[in-house]
Order: C-alpha cells, then structure tokens, then sequence
C-alpha cells in the first residue's frame, strides 16, 4: 500500500511531514492579531498538539533523528517560524527578541516543552 500510495517509505515519510508542517501553517495564519504575541504562540501550541498527542510525538520523534529527512524537516519548520515572528511582530506591533534566536523560542513554544529542540538545534 506504502508503494502504491506514495512510491516509497520516504515518499510517505515526505506526505506524513507535509501534512504537520500545513497543520502548523494552517493554525498560524488562523491566529487572532489583537491577542499578543506570546498568547498567540501558546494558543497554537495548544491547538496543533494539545489535542494531537501523536502529531506531537511523530514530530519529536523525527527532529531527534540522525538523517537527512530530519534536518530538512527542521530546516523546513525553521524557515517558517522565521517568517511566522516577522509577520506576527508586525500584526502585533511587538518587538520580539532576538531575531536569530527568536524562530527557535517560537518552534520550543508551538512543539512544547518536552520537544528537546534544544538537541535538534545544535545537531543541525
């Protein structure tokens, strides 16, 4: 079925990544703009993975991978946190903290705090 479906594991693999990062897009863009930023980023926190303990799991599971289909995910998820705190900064008129660490405080908000992203982070 695998085969048939997706051509490979890592064709499934690809389809399983696609649908948590347009869960994550779909939840972000759907933010309301007059809550703040922080209760924004805990909102969708709550809303992608407080109900979805097993999307939650799949996604830590996959960034503590050693493999190339785990960094580009991160890199993925990476890009778009930093496109998320720019827009969400500017909706918000808030500055946020530090650009370069900002995107990292954003994915450890929104996978919550048994995620480890700390380990992925200085693997990739």
């Amino acid at each position: 079925m695998v085969t048939r479906h997706f051509g490979s594991k890592e064709g499934l693999r690809a389809a399983v990544d696609e649908y948590v990062l347009d869960r994550i897009t779909e939840q972000l863009r759907d933010l309301d703009p007059d809550k703040g930023l922080m209760a924004s980023l805990g909102e969708v926190s709550a809303h992608v993975f407080g109900a979805d303990p097993v999307l939650r799991g799949y996604l830590q599971h996959v960034l503590l991978e050693d493999s190339v289909a785990s960094s580009e995910l991160f890199g993925r998820l990476l890009t778009g946190s930093r496109a998320e705190v720019e827009r969400l900064s500017g909706a918000h008129g808030e500055q946020g903290p530090d650009d370069e660490w900002a995107p990292l405080q954003m994915l450890c908000l929104i996978l919550g705090p048994g995620s480890r992203i700390g380990t992925v982070a200085n693997t990739s």
